[in-house]
């Protein structure tokens, strides 16, 4: 820090203009940014990552700013205006996962777990010298996901989460299997809706990435749709070969699922599986929807082209035959069964292990 107030100070290190990127590498605690960043006044091109912002009522530089990049920074709308008003040269902005701005029109959440891999490499740069038993401890990523289920309610983060989305018109979750497991762990259950203060009441697009056969993830779809009133679009689809063999019936969806909720507004449904024949939701999820939303007008269900081979045409054409005869709450519905070349999920730059705030 004092080496960079050095730099940045214009009467130690005097300098024309110059561009400058800082990250905190401190990952598991996001720091102040260093306050001799918002008094240069020589800064044309500026990189943040990882960093709170605290932007002085009374800002003496970053005039000169032409380029302003802001990663996984967190921030009040009322510093974040300042800062870009501050930057009265400004012609590029950029701005990926902001934290704590409000009106958020757009949020992918990508829940992840620690990759079980060391090197010497990673400790290389280490100030402490640690054995290699330490290292093993603190590697030990079972204990240290005991710890965690032990402390966290998971279940209670995720209903905080939900409720700061009430503006949110388009909602995209990736949550693999292993955080179903972890929510199973959980000491409570899963909440039927979410409070009637905290209601989605924006949400027009939601977009899943889960096991939806799993229970608890059921659980946890049908508290969105219980808490989601205007809700039109619902994707989901199923990760590549994570899916349930095992379909939950139409039965434990009505269970659930409100009458008075999704279900008057919903007008689309695409859901993607793995394969046609594991797990084909003919008996779960998509029939309980075609038979009970009122509005729906497209039903598509996808499915990976290189699961079918030629000879199983005809497996192929039973389950869409099927779908013809399910009993309709819309008689205007039409229901779809198409293939695709690749997962889905894979299309989008956040899979797998990053979410993006916009």
């Amino acid at each position: 820090m004092d080496a960079l107030a050095r730099v940045l100070d214009g009467r130690a290190a005097p300098v024309a203009a110059f561009e400058h990127s800082v990250t905190n590498t401190k990952y598991g605690e996001c720091c102040p940014l260093p306050s001799p960043v918002y008094s240069c006044a020589t800064l044309t091109t500026l990189d943040l990552h990882s960093w709170r912002l605290r932007v002085p009522s009374r800002l003496t530089g970053l005039r000169a700013v032409r380029s302003l990049r802001l990663s996984d920074v967190v921030a009040t709308d009322a510093d974040l205006r300042r800062l870009i008003s501050r930057c009265g040269a400004l012609e590029h902005l950029e701005i990926y996962n902001l934290q704590s701005a409000e009106r958020r029109l757009r949020l992918v959440l990508s829940y992840c777990y620690p990759e079980h891999s060391w090197s010497i490499n990673d400790t290389m740069d280490s100030e402490e010298d640690y054995s290699f038993s330490e290292i093993q401890e603190m590697c030990d990523y079972k204990n240290m996901a005991e710890m965690e289920h032990s402390q966290t309610d998971e279940i209670g983060n995720m209903m905080t989460f939900l409720g700061g989305l009430r503006a949110a018109k388009k909602l995209r979750l990736y949550l693999p299997t292993e955080y179903s497991q972890v929510l199973s762990k959980a000491k409570v259950w899963m909440p039927k809706r979410l409070p009637k203060k905290n209601y989605l009441l924006g949400l027009e697009t939601l977009t899943l990435t889960l096991d939806h056969n799993h229970e608890v993830a059921a659980t946890f779809i049908s508290c969105l749709l219980n808490s989601s009133p205007n809700l039109k679009n619902l994707i989901i689809e199923e990760p590549w070969r994570m899916g349930n063999p095992e379909s939950l019936p139409a039965e434990f969806w009505e269970e659930q699922v409100d009458a008075d909720c999704a279900l008057n507004h919903l007008s689309s449904v695409t859901f993607y599986i793995d394969s046609l024949f594991k797990g084909h939701p003919c008996s779960g999820l998509c029939l309980f929807l075609v038979t009970k939303a009122r509005v729906l007008k497209r039903m598509c269900i996808e499915y990976h082209r290189s699961e079918v081979r030629p000879e199983d045409a005809a497996r192929v054409e039973a389950p869409r035959s099927e779908l013809q005869l399910w009993p309709r709450a819309s008689p205007d519905v039409v229901l779809e069964q198409s293939p695709l070349d690749c997962n889905p999920c894979y299309r989008g730059p956040w899979y797998p292990t990053h979410g993006w705030l916009i």
